[in-house]
């Protein structure tokens, strides 16, 4: 058991100290603090639309919150830096859906899984 443990903290760590990974945490360091205001808008437009939506299509303000939360969520989303981070975190994330199901592969051949 101590041997799986170890190999899975070697995976995790190949992982963390990746180019990839790295990056990411870059990017994330930097849009948050360069996208500050695009960030706070997008949060509170999000807020005022889904607090709108949950009186539904009757609240008076409803179209208009919804508009105004595509547009910020547009406007944060499509900034580079944004763009590059969730290139690179769909990377990391194919990257381990990949190898989960090479494991996933390995183990089932030697043990019937019932799911």
């Amino acid at each position: 058991m101590e041997h799986i443990l170890d190999l899975s903290e070697q995976y995790a760590n190949s992982i963390i100290q990746g180019p990839d990974f790295q990056r990411l945490l870059e990017l994330k360091s930097q849009i948050q603090q360069v996208l500050v205001k695009k960030i706070i808008a997008f949060k509170t437009a999000e807020a005022k639309y889904l607090e709108a939506k949950d009186y539904g299509k009757y609240h008076p303000n409803l179209e208009e919150y919804q508009k105004k939360f595509m547009e910020t969520k547009t406007a944060l989303y499509s900034d580079p830096l944004v763009k590059e981070y969730k290139k690179l975190e769909m990377k990391i994330q194919d990257k381990l859906n990949q190898d989960i199901n090479v494991l996933k592969g390995s183990v089932s051949k030697t043990f019937k899984l019932n799911f």
